[in-house]
């Protein structure tokens, strides 16, 4: 099993908010120094809605983070996709990409009427980011990664006789089932070419 080092996970961890990071940007767009204030923009008037444009050096640098978070976890996919697969067994499976909406909790602080320009509103987000991060940097969750799923990707859980394990696949899971060569095989059961992500969690190339 293919161990990811720290760094790695940290980058895995916040590519998983990289929406987040997106609709922050957003709410920061009015903190000065200020890159753009108030550009009109054209061909759009519509009462009751100011169409102002703003964009702080703050909102940028947000901005390119989430560009730099997001190449990285589709390069780590990539060259995990590359690497040498082993053979699951499968007896039985199921899609759970609703696991992909198990970051949208975080979502809530946005929303919430955080206000993220005061020290104490941004102090109780960063505690409760940082215990989140801990916690799902060390535990399997932390492989469900929903910009995969905005990719196309799906997450399923496999059951067999050994164990219970999630496999992510940008395909569906029937396609690459490798079927027993005869009725009569060693082990007659149907089985799946994967890349160990972690403890119980496989990408399937």
């Amino acid at each position: 099993m293919r161990k990811f080092r720290a760094p790695v996970k940290i980058v895995l961890f916040l590519s998983s908010y990289v929406p987040l990071f997106f609709i922050m940007a957003l709410k920061f767009g009015k903190i000065p120094p200020l890159l753009i204030a108030g550009y009109k923009i054209p061909f759009i008037d519509l009462p009751y809605i100011d169409f102002r444009l703003y964009i702080s050096y703050l909102s940028i640098g947000i901005l390119v983070l989430c560009v730099l978070f997001t190449a990285l976890l589709y390069r780590m996919v990539t060259v995990h996709s590359s690497r040498a697969t082993t053979q699951e067994p499968v007896d039985k499976y199921q899609k759970r990409s609703e696991l992909l909406s198990t970051y949208l909790l975080v979502y809530v602080f946005v929303f919430a009427g955080l206000n993220f320009t005061t020290l104490l509103d941004l102090g109780i987000f960063l505690v409760f980011f940082v215990i989140l991060g801990v916690l799902q940097i060390n535990s399997e969750i932390l492989h469900v990664n929903p910009m995969l799923g905005i990719r196309g990707y799906q997450v399923y859980e496999v059951t067999s006789d050994e164990q219970v394990i999630l496999v992510i696949s940008k395909s569906s899971l029937e396609e690459k089932m490798i079927l027993p060569e005869t009725k009569t095989a060693d082990n007659p059961r149907k089985k799946i070419e994967v890349v160990s992500l972690g403890r119980t969690t496989y990408l399937a190339p």
